[in-house]
């Protein structure tokens, strides 16, 4: 089977609602890890940064709802990358925007942002 079949059939989300406040410190080891399903995440500054939790398994996904007027750094989980970039590097979700984040497994990540 596919990957792509496989997130297909299997995508589900874990954990529940939460909310956070994005890190201040504008890298990886100093974002704020996302602990539920549905992230309503609130950030002051541009470049503000979010983790994603590692470990998850192929087709979990994490939804990020960027609530502020700024640009959010959502980053990967340790050497995990997001739609295959660099590892441990950022993808910027933009001000007021919405990003749905799928496990590829391996802290990789495949992202579907909002435009």
């Amino acid at each position: 089977m596919s990957i792509m079949a496989n997130i297909m059939q299997n995508a589900r989300f874990v954990g529940g609602y939460a909310t956070a406040t994005a890190g201040t410190t504008q890298t990886q080891a100093g974002a704020t890890a996302l602990t539920g399903a549905i992230n309503y995440v609130t950030t002051g500054n541009a470049n503000d940064g979010v983790k994603l939790p590692s470990n998850y398994a192929l087709g979990d996904m994490v939804m990020v709802c960027n609530s502020s007027g700024a640009a959010l750094r959502v980053y990967p989980g340790t050497d995990g990358k997001i739609n295959n970039g660099t590892a441990n590097a950022h993808k910027d979700l933009a001000a007021n925007m919405t990003g749905l984040y799928i496990s590829l497994g391996s802290n990789n990540w495949a992202a579907v942002l909002s435009a």
